[in-house]
């Protein structure tokens, strides 16, 4: 410490500018939101502060709520992203050697409007960038709406959100009658908690997987199939039967869900351990264990048992909060397991006891 005042003594006020300069540089992540409270403090000397404010809110808010996705599912939202404005049409562009999405829009002179396509024109560039090119433009432009929506629900923008209603999405649905089915189904996804932890992440996997290859109808009917697919998911009434796996040529998985109380008390673990290994034999890469309240601990359980018995590895868990499909809020589990590969021409290991 005495150091840096001896070396602040020395070069007086261009060292103080000097350090101030390096902790914006570290700190630009913390700094975006003040700085955007600074320009507004001044929008009222005239139309290029109030740009400043707006352009420095937009950036702000946008870039926290990147972040935040990203860090829950990475490379789903990779990019910053820098707002200009223009007086042509609304664009984005990746620059690629500086990690961040440079995004040119109009002033639409209402910061409600400024707001709903800032994060419109960043999506297409800025969420599931890689598997863009393997997803139809209909799929495409309901992530879109669905990633907006949630954004202004996140910064609790009622004004942006009604606009986004009303003047975008509505006259879209009229136009394309099946974005409409494909906007309910992902709200419908996002409110049991399961479109950003698995849809975007299996979108993201499929990129991955697809590789380099040359984008295919193919391709984007797998990934429209997988959404379909994950809505009989999110619909599924407690012990209905339903199709619980998705073999795609590129997207693999399939749900285990933890059942009623009586079935447990009667055969314990063993029957979603079969669930798990009859998903393995069936050549499935992953799986996704779901469970709700009082059954947790159970879906806990059964991936340990699932892990011990080199069934399958534990990837990731998360506990939260979401909507049933009876319309209660009710605590969640979903833990993601990728499955082991059985030895080459080795039998499935059916009928062993999988219970300790």
């Amino acid at each position: 410490m005495a150091d840096v005042l001896a070396w602040l003594s020395q070069y007086g006020g261009w060292g103080v500018l000097v350090v101030v300069i390096v902790l914006f540089i570290l700190l630009y992540e913390k700094a975006e939101k003040p700085v955007a409270k600074l320009y507004d403090l001044f929008s009222w000397v005239g139309a290029g502060w109030r740009r400043r404010a707006v352009k420095a809110d937009i950036q702000s808010n946008i870039n926290s709520f990147s972040r935040a996705v990203d860090h829950e599912i990475p490379n789903t939202m990779p990019y910053n992203m820098k707002l200009q404005f223009v007086s042509d049409m609304d664009r984005a562009e990746l620059l690629r050697e500086k990690n961040l999405v440079l995004v040119r829009i109009r002033d639409r002179r209402h910061d409600d409007k400024n707001f709903v396509h800032a994060m419109l024109t960043f999506c297409p560039v800025g969420v599931l960038p890689a598997s863009r090119p393997y997803l139809d433009d209909l799929l495409s432009d309901a992530i879109d709406f669905t990633v907006t929506r949630k954004f202004l629900n996140a910064i609790q923008y009622q004004g942006a959100l009604n606009y986004l209603y009303k003047e975008v999405i509505e006259p879209e649905i009229a136009e394309k009658p099946e974005l409409d089915k494909l906007c309910t189904i992902l709200d419908r996804l996002d409110e049991q908690g399961l479109f950003i932890k698995v849809i975007l992440r299996e979108l993201r996997d499929f990129a991955v997987k697809v590789g380099s290859r040359y984008p295919t109808e193919a391709h984007k009917q797998e990934a429209r199939q997988f959404v379909e697919y994950m809505d009989t998911i999110a619909t599924r009434m407690p012990r209905e039967a339903t199709q619980t796996k998705f073999q795609g040529n590129y997207i693999s998985t399939g749900f285990v869900f933890i059942g009623t109380s009586p079935k447990i008390e009667r055969e314990g673990y063993v029957p979603y351990l079969r669930a798990i290994q009859w998903s393995k034999s069936m050549g499935l890469e992953k799986i996704y264990i779901a469970a709700r309240d009082w059954a947790i601990d159970i879906a806990e359980r059964t991936s340990y048992l699932a892990e011990k018995r080199n069934l399958a590895k534990r990837l990731k868990s998360k506990r939260y909060y979401a909507t049933d499909t009876s319309g209660q809020r009710r605590k969640q589990i979903l833990i993601e397991m990728q499955l082991v590969p059985s030895a080459p021409f080795a039998p499935p290991e059916q009928g062993q006891l999988l219970e300790e």
